[in-house]
């Protein structure tokens, strides 16, 4: 298993927990883990776990019952109030931890530490986890000082996932770090402890299922940080989105892609669109255009000040995407998301890593010349190695959506319902991927974000009525998935079994 950061880490365990493997579960693995470990490297007679208020401590409160268990003498630190462990399965774990018949010692001011007898055989650093970062206050970075104190007198120190008072993420201390001689990842190795050159790495499972890295779930969602609005910021702030699309004919995909990109939250909507498109909409402001948007309709839209550009539901065959694709690549720096009748003007020579592109089954042999498959694995490994090869995001529509960055990771969507293949869904896709790209770290997140929350929205929407889901229903229902990704189940897990 490769390095993860402290924001992907969160993301999986997140969507461990929506799959059904709650954080008590995960947090009885990872702390056995480490006493396994301390056993299998040390096989020590005493040891001292320092714990912190957080999962971390909650880890460390496992890994000292099962050290107690295996007759090793324990005695127990807290770092912190009890009361403020707000963490429900580290509160469980310190209750079990006493109720085994082991003394937990709370230490809630630096003065406390002075003089406490901190050499044992082995020391264990549960104190902070790999979601804190930054200069230690006080009475961690004292507790730390005396860690490194007796680690210098001939304690053995383990450390939990992240020696507390290293950065998660580079490595960096900005102050005072744990001096660890074996550093314990749960899951995966945290990317910062590659700067850890002087301590020995082991891993353990916390029984996170390989499925929770793979889907796009409400850790996608949390972590992206899209639910989160400034409440100082100005017009436009949270998206300024462009979308090119609609002609006489298909009036409706042009107003459902600018719903979807409302309902997902972006400010500013502005719809470049034909003529036969009624302006009834006071939410958006329209931009002219002739019968049917082309390149030349450009001229007067905003290129240069939206974060996210949508292009493609109804323009219909005859439009010149094309020239629209060419214009727009040379002229937004923000992503491009091109969907339906835009992928006709799709090559290689055209996208780059700005570009989103969400083709369907068919749409997909059209654009790249090879059959995606039946298969959701087989998808994986197509759609991975496509987006790899054009360097840009692909996002393959089907019961199980399939999405491919420029650097060929794939997730997979198990949110959703049959009754979404009426129409007009994918338009309400592109909007909110389009609006979540302006906010969103990177296509390639916005996109398996916009997946999972036009998914859920389905699954919601569906919940109301037995029959006759509309696009218009789904797009209602995506304020309702940021407000609460825990909403729907995955069910589309189901579709993964052969």
């Amino acid at each position: 298993m490769g390095w993860v950061t402290s924001r992907e880490m969160r993301r999986i365990e997140l969507n461990s927990r929506w799959l059904g493997f709650e954080e008590e579960y995960m947090m009885e693995n990872a702390g056995a883990g480490v006493a396994r470990v301390i056993l299998e490297e040390y096989s020590p007679d005493e040891a001292l776990v320092v714990c912190g208020t957080g999962g971390n401590g909650g880890d460390g409160f496992v890994a000292a019952r099962h050290l107690d268990a295996e007759g090793v003498e324990v005695d127990v630190l807290l770092v912190g109030r009890r009361e403020a462990i707000r963490n429900p399965a580290a509160r469980r774990n310190l209750e079990r931890l006493e109720s085994a018949g082991l003394a937990v010692r709370e230490v809630r001011d630096s003065g406390e530490l002075e003089g406490m007898d901190f050499e044992r055989e082995v020391i264990v650093d549960a104190i902070l986890g790999f979601g804190i970062r930054g200069r230690l206050r006080e009475p961690v970075r004292t507790a730390v000082l005396r860690i490194n104190e007796a680690s210098r007198a001939g304690s053995r120190v383990v450390a939990v996932d992240v020696p507390t008072g290293m950065d998660p993420d580079t490595g960096e201390v900005p102050d005072v770090a744990v001096e660890a001689d074996v550093i314990v990842s749960i899951h995966r190795h945290k990317r910062g402890v590659k700067e850890a050159r002087d301590a020995f790495l082991r891993r353990v499972s916390a029984g996170i299922p390989g499925l929770a890295e793979r889907i796009c779930g409400p850790g996608d969602l949390i972590v992206s940080g899209v639910r989160e609005r400034d409440p100082w910021a100005h017009k436009g702030r949270h998206g300024r989105i462009l979308i090119v699309a609609g002609s006489d004919r298909y009036v409706g995909a042009p107003r459902l892609a600018a719903r979807g990109a409302l309902r997902a939250g972006a400010d500013l909507v502005f719809l470049l669109t034909s003529g036969g498109v009624p302006r009834d909409d006071p939410n958006l402001i329209y931009l002219d255009a002739g019968r049917v948007p082309g390149p030349e309709d450009l001229e007067g839209a905003p290129l240069g000040d939206v974060d996210a550009v949508v292009v493609g539901p109804g323009l219909g065959p005859e439009a010149d995407a094309r020239g629209l694709l060419e214009r727009l690549s040379e002229e937004v720096d923000g992503t491009i998301v091109v969907d339906a009748d835009g992928l006709r003007g799709v090559d290689g020579e055209v996208v780059d890593e700005r570009f989103v592109l969400t083709p369907h089954a068919g749409e997909f042999r059209r654009v790249f010349g090879e059959d995606p498959g039946e298969g959701v694995e087989e998808r994986e490994d197509v759609v991975g190695r496509v987006a790899e090869e054009w360097g840009c995001t692909v996002l393959l529509k089907g019961a199980v959506d399939v999405i491919g960055s420029p650097e060929g990771e794939v997730r997979i969507n198990v949110t959703g319902t049959p009754g979404m293949t009426v129409g007009g869904t994918g338009d309400v896709l592109a909007g909110v991927i389009g609006a979540l790209a302006a906010v969103c770290e990177d296509a390639f997140e916005a996109a398996c974000v916009g997946a999972f929350v036009v998914g859920a929205a389905g699954q919601l929407a569906e919940g109301e009525r037995a029959q006759g889901l509309t696009a218009t229903d789904v797009a209602e229902r995506v304020p309702e998935v940021f407000r609460d990704p825990w909403s729907v189940e995955p069910e589309g897990v189901s579709l993964l079994r052969g």
